[in-house]
C-alpha cells in the first residue's frame, strides 16, 4: 500500500534517502562518514543484525582480488560466528609520521594457553582498509606508511597476517594506482594487499555494491534470516548513495572519530600526563586503544603506553623475556595493571 503522495514521489523518482539528505550544506557526508557506514556493517555484533552475513563475503572478495583464496579460511570454516572487530580511525605511527588507517578489521581464533590455563583469544588477522571517495585524496606513501606502521605495532607476533585493502571508487587514477604499487611485494614480505572498488559492473560480484546486492537477493529468496524493514530500507539507500555520489564528490576529509561502540570494552583506566588526560581501553579480546579526552581523538596508542610507563615510573619492562619489544596488547595490559596497582598502593586507608 502506498501512502498519500507516494506514489507521484515514486514516479518522479523523488523517494527520499537519508545519506543524500545529509550531504546537503555544510553536513556533508564525507569519507569519514562512509566508511563508519562500511565498518557498520561489516561488524558482527552490530545492532543491523546481520550477523557476520556481510562480513563473510567481504572476506572472500579481499582474499580472492589478494590472490590467497583460502587467506581467511581458518576464521570462516564452520559456520560459527566470526570473531572479529571492527575499529574506525585506528592511528599507527611510522617515525614522524602519523598514519590513520580508516576502516580495521582484526580477526581471532580461540586457543587453549596452558602458562594461564585458559582459553584466549588469539588474534591472527589484521585488515587495513584505506578508504578513497575521491580520486585527488591519492597520496603515493599512504598505503605503504600504514602497512609499516601495522607492522611495527605487531613486530612481536608473527602470528597476526596483515593484508592491505585499497578501496576507491570505479574508473582508473594513475595517483591511485601509484600509491597501491608503492606498497610492493618487497615491503609486503609474507603479507598481501587487495585492491577492491565501491561500485562497478553488473556482472561483477568483487565491488562493495554487489556485495550489498547479494544479501538483499539472499535474504528476497529466503537463504538467510530476515532483515529488519528499517536495515533492508537503509542498505538500499546506501547502495544508491554509492552509485550516485562516488565520482569524487563525496565531500571534504573531516575530523576524527570520537570513540567506538562501549559494548565491547571490559575495562578503562584514565591518567594524566600535564595538562591532558588520556583513558587506556581494554576490549575483550584484549586490544588496546589510547583515548586522548582532550582531543577526543585515539592516539598511537604503543608509544604513548611507553611515554606513560615512564612519566608515572610504573617500572613496567617494555620487553619480552627474549629481548623483543612488547606488542600494544602485552605492554598495554602490563600498563593498566600497574596502574590500578599505583593507584591502589596511593589511596588512603578506609580506616583513617
Amino acid at each position: 500500500m502506498l501512502y498519500f503522495g507516494e506514489a507521484d514521489q515514486l514516479r518522479k523518482g523523488a523517494v527520499m534517502n537519508i545519506f543524500t539528505v545529509l550531504s546537503q550544506g555544510k553536513g556533508r557526508l564525507d569519507e569519514e562518514n562512509v566508511s563508519a557506514m562500511l565498518g557498520y556493517l561489516l561488524t558482527p555484533t552490530q545492532t543491523h543484525g546481520l550477523g557476520d552475513t556481510f562480513l563473510r563475503p567481504f572476506l572472500a572478495t579481499v582474499a580472492q582480488a589478494c590472490a590467497d583464496p583460502m587467506r581467511f579460511d581458518q576464521c570462516m570454516h564452520n559456520s560459527k560466528a566470526i570473531r572479529a572487530e571492527v575499529f574506525l580511525e585506528a592511528p599507527y605511527q611510522v617515525g614522524t609520521q602519523r598514519r590513520v588507517v580508516d576502516i580495521e578489521i582484526r580477526l581471532f581464533s580461540r586457543s587453549f594457553n596452558p602458562a594461564t590455563n585458559s582459553t584466549e583469544e588469539i588474534e591472527i588477522h589484521r585488515i587495513a582498509i584505506e578508504n578513497k571517495v575521491k580520486f585527488q585524496a591519492a597520496d603515493s606513501l599512504q598505503l605503504k606508511e600504514e602497512f609499516l606502521g601495522l607492522g611495527q605495532d605487531l613486530e612481536d607476533d608473527d602470528r597476526v597476517a596483515i593484508t592491505m585493502v585499497l578501496l576507491t571508487p570505479p574508473g582508473a587514477s594513475v595517483r591511485l594506482a601509484d600509491e597501491y604499487d608503492q606498497l610492493d611485494a618487497a615491503t609486503l614480505g609474507l603479507h598481501r594487499k587487495a585492491w577492491l572498488r565501491w561500485s562497478g559492473a553488473d556482472d561483477d560480484a568483487s565491488h562493495v555494491v554487489a556485495l550489498l546486492r547479494q544479501i538483499l537477493r539472499h535474504e528476497a529468496q529466503a537463504e538467510i534470516a530476515p532483515i529488519a524493514e528499517y536495515v533492508r530500507h537503509t542498505i538500499k539507500a546506501f547502495i544508491r548513495h554509492i552509485q550516485e555520489s562516488l565520482a569524487g564528490t563525496m565531500g571534504r576529509p573531516g575530523a576524527y572519530r570520537e570513540s567506538p561502540e562501549l559494548g565491547d570494552m571490559v575495562q578503562v583506566v584514565s591518567v594524566q600526563l600535564g595538562e591532558v588526560v588520556y583513558q587506556i581501553e581494554q576490549y575483550e579480546s584484549m586490544s588496546i586503544r589510547v583515548f586522548n579526552a582532550n582531543t577526543q581523538a585515539y592516539e598511537v596508542a604503543r608509544p604513548l603506553l611507553r611515554r606513560i610507563n615512564e612519566e608515572t615510573q610504573l617500572g613496567v619492562n617494555p620487553l619480552q623475556a627474549n629481548g623483543r619489544a612488547k606488542n600494544t596488547r602485552t605492554l598495554g595490559r602490563d600498563v593498566i595493571r600497574a596502574l590500578l596497582a599505583q593507584h591502589k598502593a596511593g589511596a588512603p586507608d578506609d580506616a583513617g
